[in-house]
């Protein structure tokens, strides 16, 4: 969104001249009282406040020292007639305003300082952007080197259980079925997969700088044995509601989408208080969009706030009191972001969730 210039002052004249001014020049927004512009402050990202100091209400440098207050990053100028002179002084002297200007203006001055005093507050935003961006690096980076040593500690264990899995498979392969044998195939089956998937992300953590080795997926069978895994849970909290459409195959790893879908899985089951089980629903769906395949996780619980929405895929970032540890979703982003999908989510407070997967057809460019 493109930052705007407000100018407030209670003579409409001004307001006008203003406006036709820097038409077609720069972004601007007008209010005619600083509590009006407050208002404005609320719902617009404004790069430059310019204020006239006598307004009735409110004076300009009283807005101003709200606004050096609420939004410190807004660049703030005060307009003033040669008997204000003082009051622009203290408040510069105080640091309350960066500049001011003389009534009346000269266009071409004042379209030039606020050109200059947005591209300068542009330009401390991406600054900003930049370094919150660096230290969840950081922050992801000192994680990968602690997670790296938990992979060693879990792989040979993990080899051990996979060999005892096979064996069972064979005995079973190999003896009478009796009732249930089939049961307890699906389930070997479905824990060697996870034993597989659970190797395959150790490998991962490990070789930080891995190469991918991505294949065509069937996407409706990767959420099928997601829901398989998840459905003692399920019965605990609520109903699966699930619908998997005929859909191409997509361009992706088979451990890593599955380390999406029960992420999803996981999150909306867990937003379900168990109290309320017979009437807690998450509907899954599997379906053909356009040149993609999309995957969707709907929960009817009670939504999130939108302070928190705005944050869900931030690394380390969760509202968990026990046992989150705010990776989940950032993981899931990253997993998808490097296949050339996307992860979108939409809530309302006491409605629900939904999570919704886009994945291309064809391999992303590496």
């Amino acid at each position: 969104m493109s930052p705007f210039v407000l100018y407030v002052d209670d003579d409409t004249s001004n307001l006008v001249v203003f406006e036709t001014g820097l038409k077609g020049e720069l972004p601007v927004l007008t209010a005619r009282s600083g509590a009006e512009a407050l208002e404005v402050l609320r719902h617009q990202e404004v790069a430059v406040l310019l204020t006239d100091q006598r307004m009735p209400g409110m004076s300009g440098v009283e807005l101003i020292e709200k606004v050096r207050a609420e939004y410190p990053d807004t660049i703030r100028m005060l307009v003033t007639a040669y008997s204000d002179i003082e009051a622009a002084i203290g408040a510069i002297n105080r640091g309350q305003v960066h500049l001011y200007l003389r009534k009346p203006w000269e266009p071409v001055e004042l379209k030039l300082t606020l050109t200059q005093a947005r591209e300068r507050y542009i330009a401390g935003r991406r600054v900003r952007e930049l370094e919150q961006r660096l230290t969840a690096t950081e922050r992801m980076y000192a994680l990968g080197v602690i997670a790296a040593g938990v992979a060693h500690e879990i792989r040979t264990p993990l080899t051990a259980l996979m060999m005892n899995l096979e064996l069972v498979q064979v005995l079973l392969d190999g003896a009478p079925s009796p009732a249930g044998a089939a049961q307890m195939r699906t389930s070997v089956n479905d824990a060697v997969l996870a034993v597989r998937a659970i190797t395959d992300i150790t490998n991962s953590i490990e070789l930080s700088t891995r190469s991918r080795t991505d294949t065509q997926v069937d996407l409706r069978e990767v959420v099928e044995l997601a829901c398989r895994s998840v459905k003692g849970e399920a019965r605990r909290r609520g109903k699966l509601d699930v619908h998997l459409a005929p859909v191409p195959a997509v361009w992706g790893s088979r451990t890593r989408l599955g380390q999406v879908a029960l992420n999803l899985l996981v999150n909306a089951l867990e937003a379900l208080e168990p109290s309320t089980a017979d009437r807690n629903l998450v509907k899954v769906r599997v379906y053909p969009d356009g040149q993609k395949v999309a995957f969707s996780v709907e929960d009817n619980g009670p939504g999130i706030e939108p302070a928190v929405a705005r944050r869900i895929f931030d690394p380390l970032f969760t509202t968990k009191s026990e046992g989150g540890t705010g990776l989940g979703l950032a993981i899931s982003r990253q997993i998808l972001q490097e296949l050339g999908g996307t992860i979108d989510v939409t809530t309302e407070l006491g409605r629900g969730t939904t999570f919704v997967v886009h994945l291309p057809l064809r391999p992303s460019p590496r």
